[in-house]
């Protein structure tokens, strides 16, 4: 399973875990309400910061504390799509 580690604006990490059509999954510390806006930023080769804006889809709390968020991501470059479709497709 591919794991990203994605930060927040407020400095808090974020892990992606799954990538569909425009829908990000995400394990997080934090929950968001649906519709609330969400930036997060990743580390992209050569030390490029790939930055990402999305939706929130709604937060389920886990077991673990931690919150399943699904991130309905928009207006994304083509650049930021073939790297989400290449990281997740290993």
């Amino acid at each position: 399973m591919v794991e990203i580690e994605m930060t927040l604006p407020s400095g808090a990490k974020a892990k992606a875990v799954e990538w569909k059509p425009d829908v990000l999954s995400l394990i997080c510390a934090n929950a968001f309400a649906p519709g609330q806006p969400v930036e997060l930023k990743a580390a992209g080769e050569g030390g490029a910061v790939i930055a990402l804006i999305g939706k929130s889809g709604g937060s389920k709390k886990r077991e673990d504390g931690a919150f399943d968020v699904k991130l309905r991501l928009h207006s994304l470059r083509r650049e930021q799509r073939a790297w989400l479709d290449a990281t997740f497709a290993a």
